[in-house]
């Protein structure tokens, strides 16, 4: 059993107390992370109350198993736990309690390293992303068997590395392991360990949304920093061996891109083809007269051009003319707007002239009954005369 003083063990219940105090007044706890990354995956998650204990490296389950505190939710336990520190250490020196068994070996670094590993802001600001799988790094004889599906890393201006290990459950990742690798000679060995046959990659995008403050902001890496990153990525993978570097999604995107501005130029040139064929019989060039293919490519730059082709076009000789097509085209259009309100009016007219219509034919109805009722009182009476 790990012994400890009572001014080292009331230490570090006042880093926890701090730290904890700290993530409650916090409003940007609630935050709401989408990671979107270079190899096409995307990473949802947030930093929960009920996730903090382990951050910080507090095992809530030997606590539960004690029967000292009344509260079985993680945060209120951890609360409690903290309140309860002097019976908590009377129960260490006493050896009713084991000290090891509440707090992580690696507690003071998880101290550290929690503020670091639960906010984030711009893809800039993360080092790498691991997509982990523990199945591959089995036989490697690793101190630590990591239950996580990927891992987020930061670093400091010191060369400090942070790691925040996420889960998969359902459709989004829960915060599962909390570490820090000091910039020291161990710190190469402890990456070669966790990245060895492991898949590296970046983030593109940062979507973060709180549902309390209302906030909300996107932050994209910017396409300069990608190769920056990619030389990144490639000094981790050569510390380790069987790492890999997967950027497939953002390379298929670049590729997407190149593709897209090839198709523009194509377009152009069938257009610039049309245009010669039009300016040569000094016809007004109309866009309907396009293949469907060509004219979902029309940008506004394009349609800017055919407008002011068509307006020269009006010009007679060197003289202007009075209107030009741009202006005959919005008058069109106004006109077109015209003649829709004008054909509202009309059926609004025509089913008010059919109201009245019914109303009259049951006037006349009533008239007729009215008519009959009036023949037969003055019958009635006329039998009694």
């Amino acid at each position: 059993m790990k012994l400890v003083t009572k001014e080292s063990f009331d230490n570090l219940i006042d880093k926890l107390k701090k730290l904890v105090q700290k993530y409650e007044n916090n409003a940007l706890h609630y935050n709401q992370y989408q990671f979107y990354l270079a190899n096409g995956e995307k990473l949802s998650f947030e930093v929960m109350p009920q996730n903090v204990p382990h951050l910080l490296g507090i095992n809530l389950d030997y606590l539960r198993a004690t029967n000292m505190f009344k509260n079985k939710e993680a945060f209120l336990l951890l609360k409690e736990f903290l309140e309860s520190s002097y019976s908590v250490y009377k129960g260490i020196q006493e050896g009713h309690l084991n000290f090891n068994s509440i707090f992580s070996d690696q507690i003071a670094l998880k101290l550290e390293a929690f503020e670091q590993n639960i906010y984030f802001y711009s893809p800039s600001d993360i080092e790498f992303i691991c997509q982990y799988d523990k199945s591959k790094t089995y036989q490697l004889g690793l101190e630590k068997d990591y239950p996580c599906d990927y891992f987020i890393a930061k670093t400091d201006i010191l060369g400090n590395i942070y790691l925040l290990g996420l889960v998969k459950h359902v459709d989004s990742y829960i915060p599962m392991t909390n570490l820090m690798f000091l910039k020291d000679e161990d710190q190469n060995i402890s990456l070669k360990k966790l990245l060895a046959n492991q898949v590296l990659t970046f983030v593109n995008t940062i979507m973060v949304t709180n549902p309390v403050t209302n906030f909300k902001n996107t932050s994209r890496l910017p396409l300069a920093f990608k190769l920056e990153k990619i030389k990144i990525l490639r000094k981790y993978k050569n510390l380790s061996f069987g790492t890999i570097i997967d950027v497939s999604s953002d390379y298929q995107f670049n590729t997407n891109g190149v593709i897209a501005k090839e198709t523009k130029i194509s377009t152009y040139r069938i257009i610039c083809q049309q245009f010669m064929q039009t300016i040569l019989s000094h016809e007004i060039f109309l866009i309907e007269q396009l293949d469907d293919t060509v004219r979902e490519q029309l940008d506004e730059d394009m349609i800017g051009l055919i407008q002011v082709y068509n307006d020269e076009a009006c010009k007679v000789g060197d003289s202007k003319a009075q209107v030009t097509y741009s202006q005959l085209l919005e008058q069109y259009n106004m006109l077109a707007i015209q003649v829709l309100e004008l054909q509202k009016q009309l059926e609004m007219k025509e089913q008010e002239a059919i109201a009245c219509y019914e109303q009259i034919q049951t006037l006349e109805q009533e008239n007729v009954f009215y008519k009959e009722f009036h023949d037969d009182i003055i019958n009635a009476v006329q039998k009694h005369l």
